[in-house]
């Protein structure tokens, strides 16, 4: 049980080699922005501490499980290099689950064919994706014009059980979807079907006479039409007729032009009629199902002797559809707010931190200033910082430091300006008023203080949790001893960020 992404794709599809360099590089870019974290125990001088950092692309590739904003662990997900492909297991149903999804619509967009995100067997069909990615890129992606009938005949392919319980009609955008959808109700449901939605269709609608889907209805009709005509009146034999249909409608689909010179050959205008409509309906699927019927032969067994020529001529397949891009900024994406990003900002001309934020940023570096006059020193400091790191993760769970900024520290180890950031975050992790905010996530202690019944992710807390973290209410999770402190390690993380409001 939980829930899976994956990345469907037809037969052979791939990211061609001129864009895989270029993939590689976004799909690292877009693993960081979403909060895709690498975690690293430090074990020193008896104490045990975990650091994170932004998950980065190393030789075998990208390999992480712990989400900044989620501010929890799922299964190990990343990027391969070997196939150049996303790879996950469950993904949860928050932060890490957009990212994760959002990788593999990445993958789709550079993926040349016919391929889809999907998350436990559905499609993912919200643009709020491909509008992240936009906003991550400075692209225009449009919304990824898919044939239907591709991505169903892969499933099946696949050995699925039951292509047909997909929900094609979410990939129609314009005739292109239209008739591969129509394709597969054909094949799944038989002509008749699609027959009766046409005269729904039609009831319902007033058509104007030069609407596509008007001119493909009788297309099709007229071609099952023919179909029938040449099977009534034919003087082959069945076996006979099926041969030389299938061998006159292969000749046409391997040529690249729509002439329909090629069925002139068999001296049989029953077959140049056939070929003609064929043609216009431009849907090789639909034209062998019309025969299957017709013939009461299984369709798969027809489709196999044409499908590897079979394809429409009149609707490319590389052919992006024409619609409007949207662009969906990281905060909108993930569902946060802008403070929530201060890992990430440059400052004030790329991330709008509220007022609050910059008021704070004031009020630290007063503090830092001051403890630098006091001529604040430590006694060991490698240990004085290791408990700290400790203390944070017992006493509030899961509060990190970020790896940079640690080692930063350990080789400024006698520089006092590092000292007196961590002497602020001594004093803040000892607030009283802190540690009531974060007692929130703790039950009381007593008989329930064990950890009995509880599993965490690596050393568990001092304390017992009062439930499993991943179901624990977020306003217990964000109470406001651990927001401060995130954002206070987040901030020690940024650099520039940093150095503009510290000089560190």
């Amino acid at each position: 049980m939980g829930t899976f992404a994956t990345l469907l794709q037809e037969e052979g599809a791939g990211v061609p080699e001129e864009k895989r360099e270029e993939f590689r590089n976004n799909i690292e870019k877009l693993f960081q922005a979403g909060g895709m974290m690498e975690m690293e125990l430090v074990q020193m001088c008896g104490r045990k501490a975990v650091t994170i950092r932004k998950a980065s692309m190393h030789d075998h590739g990208m390999d992480f499980n712990y989400n900044y904003f989620e501010d929890d662990c799922w299964e190990d997900a990343g990027f391969s290099s070997r196939n150049g492909t996303v790879w996950s297991g469950k993904i949860g149903w928050r932060e890490f689950h957009l990212v994760i999804v959002a990788a593999y619509v990445l993958e789709s967009l550079y993926t040349d064919g016919a391929a889809v995100a999907m998350v436990d067997g559905d499609f993912v069909i919200s643009q709020i994706y491909t509008g992240w990615i936009n906003s991550l890129f400075q692209k225009q992606f449009p919304k990824k014009n898919n044939d239907p009938w591709i991505l169903f005949e892969t499933l099946h392919d696949q050995g699925s059980t039951a292509p047909d319980r997909y929900d094609w009609n979410e990939l129609i955008t314009d005739l292109y979807g239209l008739i591969g959808y129509y394709d597969i109700k054909a094949v799944t449901e038989g002509t008749a079907a699609v027959e009766k939605e046409f005269d729904v269709l039609i009831g319902h609608d007033e058509q104007d006479e030069e609407d596509d889907r008007m001119n493909y209805f009788d297309f099709v009709r007229k071609l099952k039409t023919a179909i029938k005509k040449f099977h009534e009146e034919s003087e082959l034999s069945e076996e006979e007729q099926l041969s030389s249909m299938i061998e006159m409608l292969r000749s046409y689909y391997e040529q690249d032009s729509m002439s329909i010179a090629v069925s002139k050959k068999y001296g049989d205008k029953h077959l140049e009629t056939i070929c003609f409509f064929a043609a216009l309906a431009d849907a090789p699927p639909y034209v062998f199902q019309v025969i299957s019927e017709t013939y009461d032969v299984d369709f798969w067994e027809l489709w196999e002797q044409a499908r590897d020529v079979a394809r429409r001529k009149r609707l490319l397949y590389d052919q992006e559809i024409q619609q409007n891009t949207i662009s969906v900024p990281t905060k909108d994406f993930l569902r946060v707010r802008s403070d929530d990003l201060l890992l990430f900002g440059e400052g004030d001309t790329d991330i709008p931190f509220s007022q609050k934020l910059k008021d704070w940023f004031s009020d630290l570096k007063d503090r830092f200033e001051t403890i630098m006059k006091s001529g604040y020193a430590v006694d060991n400091p490698l240990y004085w910082i290791l408990d700290l790191m400790q203390y944070a993760d017992e006493n509030y769970y899961r509060v990190y430091t970020f790896s940079d900024f640690f080692q930063d520290s350990i080789e400024h180890l006698q520089d006092r300006r590092f000292l007196a950031l961590w002497k602020i975050y001594d004093d803040m992790l000892h607030d009283p008023v802190m540690e009531e905010a974060g007692n929130v996530i703790f039950v009381p202690e007593g008989p329930e203080y064990e950890h009995a019944g509880l599993s965490y992710f690596g050393t568990p807390p001092r304390r017992r949790l009062k439930t499993y973290w991943d179901v624990m209410k977020k306003e217990d999770r964000d109470n406001e001893a651990r927001i401060t402190f995130r954002r206070y390690m987040a901030l020690l993380g940024n650099r520039k960020l940093r150095n503009e409001v510290f000089g560190v």
